[in-house]
């Protein structure tokens, strides 16, 4: 019996796509304001303010503690 398998990619060469040769162009959005904006609330709202972790778990904000805390000893010991 002869199994047939799916063509491989050589190991060497990773499958990833090639970019475009020419781009998409990029066009600019409606300033703000226009009359057609019909929400109230400001963009503020939808994003956390910088060092807000209000929404993060116990066990998150003790992680992320022990980070800032490992990268500030990596910091101190630099010349």
């Amino acid at each position: 019996m002869v199994r047939h398998a799916a063509p491989i990619a050589e190991p060497d060469v990773p499958n990833v796509p090639l970019p475009q040769q020419h781009p998409a162009p990029l066009t600019l959005a409606d300033p703000p304001g226009d009359a057609t904006d019909t929400s109230s609330e400001p963009v503020d709202d939808h994003f956390p303010r910088l060092g807000d972790t209000s929404f993060l778990t116990t066990a998150s904000r003790h992680r992320l503690a022990a980070y800032i805390h490992t990268k500030l000893a990596e910091l101190a010991e630099m010349p």
